[in-house]
């Protein structure tokens, strides 16, 4: 067993807050993962999707908007909002964005993946045409 305790936030690769974490890094799992994200105010993610994982999201406070779209196209073309209390399934390969519908507080949630890694893959031209 390993005890995971919040720790500093940090940046992830796709343009979002991460903070504690269970993953192969931080307890040597080999087919889960589990972190505590923040968006801030106003901000979103970098459109991207997990390679090779299923993902899904609990919503713990603030709302966020989630533009997708729907494999194989990257165009953002879907839309839907996550509130408190929500929990959202993300199958793999889903180019998506996270955006706080706040201007003023922050949004967290909890995802978790059958997979040990963050296995996110950033998808900058998802948006053109959008």
């Amino acid at each position: 067993m390993k005890l995971i305790r919040p720790g500093p936030d940090h940046e992830v690769p796709r343009g979002i807050v991460g903070g504690a974490e269970i993953s192969q890094a931080t307890a040597g799992a080999h087919n889960i993962y589990m972190g505590r994200f923040r968006v801030p105010p106003g901000a979103r993610s970098l459109p991207h999707y997990h390679e090779g994982c299923e993902s899904s999201l609990y919503m713990l406070s603030g709302s966020v908007r989630i533009r997708w779209a729907r494999p194989p196209s990257d165009h953002l073309e879907q839309e839907l909002e996550v509130t408190p209390g929500d929990m959202l399934y993300v199958p793999p390969r889903v180019t998506h964005v996270v955006e706080n519908v706040s201007g003023s507080e922050p949004a967290e949630y909890v995802v978790a993946r059958d997979s040990p890694t963050e296995d996110a893959v950033v998808v900058p031209w998802a948006e053109e045409g959008a």
